[in-house]
């Protein structure tokens, strides 16, 4: 290890390892997506299994997706991806000003209980 760090190139790759090493464990601490895996060893995680319904309303009247989303937003929101959800929730505020559009998640886990995600206005309050 020492003659690896006795030169500019040893130090280089040292910290090239570590950067390598320490990134994805970064991504971990503090992400509020739990659905999010993108550096998770999928084929192992009961998170790739979780099932969620998105149920959006726009001043009220219940939305149905494929109207007016396209199939792989729609199959993504799905999987319970909230960066996805919320961009689906800023077009439709978008498209609707003044108009509240509302956001509830409701997923089913294989490995917990159910939980329900949002509830509100996504207009006025535009995360999950």
């Amino acid at each position: 290890m020492k003659a690896l760090l006795a030169t500019w190139r040893g130090r280089f790759i040292a910290a090239f390892l570590l950067v390598q090493l320490l990134l994805p464990l970064a991504y971990y601490v503090g992400r509020r997506d739990p659905h999010d895996e993108r550096f998770a060893w999928r084929m192992f995680s009961p998170m790739r299994m979780a099932k969620c319904t998105p149920h959006f309303t726009v001043g009220g009247t219940p939305l149905a997706l494929p109207t007016t989303f396209h199939e792989a937003w729609i199959e993504i929101a799905e999987r319970g991806r909230f960066i996805v959800l919320e961009a689906m929730a800023a077009k439709l505020c978008h498209d609707h000003p003044g108009t509240p559009v509302e956001l509830t998640l409701d997923c089913t886990y294989l490995d917990r209980d159910p939980h329900t995600y949002g509830g509100h206005d996504m207009c006025r309050e535009p995360t999950l």
